[in-house]
């Protein structure tokens, strides 16, 4: 599991930390989140949230996903968060996410908040561009991480408002049992970048003024939004067990249903609510008296939390022991109400309590609400953290999630069971020489990558086998790779540090073994070649540990809220500069082509004239939409196959100035001027081996 959450939670440790200690990240809106509007400055709207650090969201690593700056400017910020934990999730999971080879596994995106749209990116003047759409879209949002992962399983988005990423995890365990997918990959999330859903929210009554939840408490008054992301990786236990995976909980059943007619629309039932606690609890063959702990909804709306303290009296409750009562909490309490997200946001505490035997404290409760009698029901809100009730079996938990429209989830999770144990032979093989494989996508990235696993070796007792395996069989092999050879953690540590350039021996003694198979297999894959890492580790028992991930280094890539991005330079045409006014010198043209490609780019802010375009972010789509440009600012007619026969701003600058042909290998086609279909007619004019070469480019593309 991965995560991204308000008060600095940027993985599950961070969040245990401020579960643990009872903290809150909610705090007022961050300046210059949104512009002062007459809904801005509004009295009791958006004053306070669960906010991300002020990275967010405006930074986004887009050359690490392979993204131009152009498509970054016009991707939504929620599915900047989801390749992010989405990614990290992976890692954790030691499943490599690699394009080219595909992997079945499903992808469901719990989503509902529409603020990007809501930003002027439709309207006219705000700059909208090809990706204006995919950037916007609730089902790219899906898409887009199945085909950067190289997923092919379900790939679906769901919005059941505050229940979405309860009910995504429900369809993904059935699209698993349905043998649809090996695998599946959930998330949720939600983000902030408009006042007006506050605004609307708070016309309801929803929200609580002074941004305190204060769940299940007398004097509980609303609700605090917050923005962030989650993610799990489901596997059936078997799988898990096969692949080394870590297992962090058992998924043990699950149930959805909806409220049907009640009194409004947005009215919860308690009677629904009971309903679907008491089919997850069939589904996962228990009793409510086997569940210690619930992760309820509990958004300190007073309304909502008296309807669902019933349903959990009424599902819990009736036949329970009050010595052994149900122990309530609501991570909402302490980093506010993700929305879509905020079913992951509990499923995430609750496998994090499991794991731990630690149920944490809940915040914000002075006083009981009087909507329960406390005395009489086997149920009980912790104040302040305590271990988990002992019990003769594993530890179990339910969590809830309720949509105001109408749709209720509630899954069952269980303690994970112990991981099989290793034998003598492969104990023994662990204290030997391991090789650590580091890579990453660039230089910089490889050095902090080293510094940052030192940090981890050197923070507590680690099986150098298991990150050995991690290293090699769970992470993507980038092209900057150095292995770092040894047997003692302090010496690999020091080596790390050094930030030596190449293989380099770290053990107390010179092993023939050492000099011969193991570096031979070091230097082959720093060299790129690809070695069997789970060859040599999982016959000594090895598995996946939760390690540092690939360092992100995140740029600003933004649409200020006037939404207009860079206009394409235009041409002055004056007296005596040239036929048609047009640049007479090479390096005039020059500046003109690198203009408009940085335009067509999103404003990069250098490109190299002399590196082919398609190595520097342009699609076959830009290239289009450059090769257009180009025409409207000189009048002229270009091959279509621009970017395909002149495929640097050097030779394009040479063909307007009339220096260069198209390249050797490929045959310069001029389709006839102002036909709206032509961009592929040059399709027909290629021979065999053209046309063979023309795919493979746009198959690398992809």
């Amino acid at each position: 599991m991965a995560c991204r959450y308000p008060g600095g939670c940027d993985d599950p440790a961070g969040l245990w930390q401020l579960l643990e200690r009872g903290g809150s990240a909610v705090r007022p809106v961050p300046a210059g989140r949104w512009p002062e509007t007459p809904i801005a400055t509004k009295d009791a709207v958006g004053r306070f949230g669960g906010f991300l650090d002020a990275s967010f969201p405006e930074h986004f690593d887009a050359a690490f996903f392979d993204m131009s700056p152009a498509e970054a400017r016009a991707l939504d910020p929620q599915q900047r968060l989801l390749l992010e934990v989405g990614w990290r999730a992976l890692e954790a999971a030691g499943i490599v996410a690699d394009p080219e080879a595909g992997r079945d596994i499903g992808v469901f995106v719990a989503i509902s908040t529409a603020d990007h749209q809501g930003r002027g990116l439709w309207y006219p003047g705000a700059g909208t561009d090809s990706f204006t759409a995919t950037g916007a879209s609730f089902a790219a949002a899906a898409g887009r991480l199945s085909y950067s992962f190289g997923l092919t399983g379900p790939s679906l988005a769901v919005d059941t408002a505050c229940s979405s990423s309860l009910v995504a995890l429900h369809l993904a365990r059935q699209a698993i049992r349905n043998a649809e997918c090996e695998a599946a990959l959930v998330l949720g999330v939600n983000a902030l970048l408009r006042p007006n859903l506050f605004a609307c929210l708070e016309a309801m009554n929803l929200l609580a003024p002074d941004g305190v939840c204060r769940a299940f408490d007398a004097a509980a008054s609303g609700y605090v939004r917050a923005e962030g992301a989650g993610a799990l990786v489901l596997k059936p236990l078997d799988a898990a067990r096969r692949d080394a995976n870590a297992v962090l909980a058992l998924y043990r059943g699950s149930a959805i249903n909806q409220d049907g007619r009640t009194a409004t629309l947005t009215a919860p039932s308690s009677v629904a609510q009971s309903r679907v606690i008491a089919r997850a609890h069939r589904d996962a063959g228990l009793n409510a008296d086997d569940i210690d702990y619930v992760e309820a909804h509990g958004t300190g709306t007073p309304l909502g939390d008296a309807i669902e303290l019933k349903a959990l009296a009424e599902s819990y409750a009736k036949t329970r022991d009050p010595a052994t009562p149900l122990l309530i909490g609501s991570v909402k309490t302490n980093i506010g109400h993700l929305e879509a997200g905020a079913g992951l946001a509990g499923v995430i505490k609750s496998v994090l309590a499991l794991e731990k035997g630690v149920v944490p404290g809940h915040p914000h409760l002075d006083a009981p609400t009087p909507h329960v009698d406390w005395a009489t029901v086997a149920m009980r809100v912790p104040s302040a953290t305590m271990d988990w009730p002992a019990r003769d079996r594993p530890r179990r938990a339910g969590v809830s999630s309720f949509g105001f429209s109408g749709t209720n989830a509630h899954i069952i999770l269980e303690q994970a069971p112990p991981a099989p144990s290793r034998d003598a032979a492969g104990m023994a093989g662990m204290a030997g020489v391991v090789i650590l494989p580091l890579s990453a996508r660039t230089p910089a990235a490889l050095s902090a990558m080293a510094i940052t696993l030192a940090d981890w070796l050197e923070a507590a007792p680690r099986t150098l086998v298991d990150a050995a395996f991690t290293l090699g069989v769970g992470r993507t092999g980038f092209p900057h790779r150095w292995a770092v050879i040894g047997d003692d953690v302090a010496a690999i540590v020091r080596t790390l540090r050094e930030g030596a350039t190449q293989s380099r021996v770290q053990s107390g003694e010179d092993r023939a073994l050492l000099e011969g198979r193991l570096r031979a297999l070091a230097l082959a894959w720093e060299a790129g070649d690809a070695v069997d890492w789970r060859r040599l580790y999982q016959p000594l028992g090895a598995r996946f540990v939760a390690m540092p991930g690939h360092p992100l280094d995140p740029q600003r890539h933004w649409i200020d809220l006037a939404g207009k991005t860079a206009r394409a330079p235009t041409v002055e045409r004056q007296p005596g500069d040239g036929p048609a006014g047009l640049p007479d010198r090479i390096d005039d043209w020059r500046a003109l082509v690198r203009d408009h490609a940085r335009t067509v780019l999103g404003g990069s802010p250098a490109l190299d004239e002399d590196v082919p375009l398609q190595e520097q972010g342009f699609t076959s789509l830009l290239g289009v939409e450059l090769r257009r440009q180009l025409e409207r600012a000189t009048g002229r007619t270009l091959p279509v196959g621009l970017l395909y026969d002149y495929p640097t701003l050097a030779r394009i600058a040479g063909l307007l100035a009339g220096e260069a042909r198209p390249a050797a290998t490929r045959r310069a086609f001029v389709a006839p001027p102002a036909e709206p279909d032509r961009d592929f007619e040059f399709l027909d004019a290629l021979s065999a081996d053209d046309l063979a070469a023309l795919i493979d480019r746009e198959v690398d593309r992809l």
